[in-house]
């Protein structure tokens, strides 16, 4: 476990809490100390894993009136009698690392230290990873601002030990249609409403 943390730069208490959380959602069954995937998996409990994913990520809207009785079909389903097409994307293993730790600390609630083209965002909290037309935008907060970062700049993300409270009007904020479709505009958007070094004024700042 400790080589295993090391290789990810996180603690080891990081690393176990994660696997916590994700072993929580699988049908397993324990035996001497070690877990497996139950022998008889599937059935209910592989519908619902797969309903619980499909909704977690925002894939439920996709398919019309997904419920355990369309999941099951999907899951047995010998072909591919539904295919969701996405351009296709060149992800560098360094970039998956990136997205894991993302996912990682939004989970957890943990602030990051993240490394950006041209940025250095410290304590920043990540709120949402996006996917909008082939690629994903990391939303977040840092100083009570909303913050947008395609995920094809992030060079590095470093997990912090600080956890955080999401502000609920900024959560809310990344749901909503508008603001997702915008996410490609906004640091032309965030540049147009920030006012210049002489038109702002001592505690008045727009985003």
């Amino acid at each position: 476990m400790a080589r295993l943390a090391a290789e990810f730069s996180v603690s080891v208490r990081t690393l176990r809490r994660d696997f916590r959380e994700r072993l929580m959602y699988l049908d397993l069954e324990y035996r001497r100390g070690q877990c497996r995937l139950r022998s008889t998996s599937g059935g209910v409990q592989g519908e619902l894993d797969a309903l619980t994913f499909a909704h977690r990520s925002g894939l439920a809207d996709i398919f019309p009136g997904l419920d355990r009785r369309l999941a099951g079909m999907l899951l047995t389903a010998g072909g591919m009698p539904c295919l969701v097409w996405q351009p296709p994307q060149t992800i560098s293993p360094a970039t998956s690392l990136v997205f894991y730790r993302l996912v990682s600390a939004i989970t957890a609630c943990q602030r990051v230290l993240l490394l950006a083209e041209g940025e250095r965002c410290d304590g920043l909290a990540p709120y949402r990873l996006i996917s909008l037309d082939g690629c994903w935008y990391l939303t977040g907060e840092l100083n009570g601002h909303i913050t947008v970062h395609p995920l094809a700049t992030i060079h590095a993300v470093t997990v912090l030990n600080t956890t955080f409270t999401p502000l609920k009007r900024l959560s809310q904020l990344t749901t909503q249609a508008g603001f997702i479709r915008a996410l490609p505009h906004f640091s032309c958007i965030r540049e147009v409403l920030s006012p210049g070094p002489s038109e702002e004024e001592p505690g008045n700042t727009l985003i």
